[in-house]
């Protein structure tokens, strides 16, 4: 008895040809649906960064404002490591219970932000590894200490930040504020001593400021 074409074709399931390129359409969906969550991912650190940075500057600014000086614990630092953090947690200026345990000065260890306010590439590390140290090195560049937030003060108090302040004000750029923050992006270099050749010329290439750069070149 003769069978129908039909019913071979059905009876016989796929090809070695029809799996590949079935396989080779899931792979491209597959690569572009992962890329597109990346990212997704990468711009919400970049613009968590960026708010993260804005916090930071405003807490100064008010603390400034409040007390009409800096205190010593801000003089001869330049980062939000844990001795700022408790000054500005314990002037309720930033909730950093967000970030990290600071209260009553004491660091809880198993806290993401043990090692100060870091951006959110410092933090996923320590999701990450709960072992992780100030020298642990970070997937996207830098060590975890590189990726604490950075700051910069009107220490002299003529309503610039400048190089009469700190030799290493981005680009030598004198910015009329009392205080700038930053932070360094997912490489945990700042922008203005990075080798990498994308960022060249490019300034802020992925760091992300509390102000804005051009506007603070115009006032120059």
């Amino acid at each position: 008895m003769q069978v129908d074409d039909r019913s071979n074709r059905l009876g016989r399931g796929f090809t070695l040809v029809e799996m590949l390129i079935v396989i080779g359409i899931l792979g491209i969906l597959a690569s572009v649906l992962i890329g597109s969550f990346s990212h997704v991912k990468t711009t919400a650190r970049q613009q968590q960064a960026q708010t993260l940075a804005a916090e930071v500057a405003t807490a100064f600014n008010a603390y400034l404002q409040k007390e009409q000086q800096w205190p010593d614990e801000f003089l001869d630092r330049t980062e939000m490591d844990q001795a700022v953090c408790r000054v500005m947690q314990g002037k309720k200026l930033i909730d950093l219970s967000t970030y990290s345990n600071v209260v009553n000065k004491v660091i809880n260890p198993s806290s993401l932000d043990r090692y100060g306010l870091l951006d959110p590439w410092g933090r996923a590390a320590l999701q990450r590894n709960a072992k992780a140290t100030e020298n642990t090195a970070v997937e996207s560049g830098g060590t975890v200490a590189d990726h604490r937030i950075q700051f910069r003060l009107d220490l002299n108090y003529d309503g610039y930040v400048d190089t009469q302040d700190y030799s290493d004000v981005p680009e030598g750029v004198k910015i009329r504020r009392s205080v700038i923050a930053w932070s360094r992006g997912p490489d945990g270099q700042d922008d203005f001593k990075s080798k990498n050749p994308k960022a060249k010329g490019r300034y802020p290439y992925d760091d992300r400021l509390s102000w804005n750069h051009a506007q603070a070149r115009a006032e120059k």
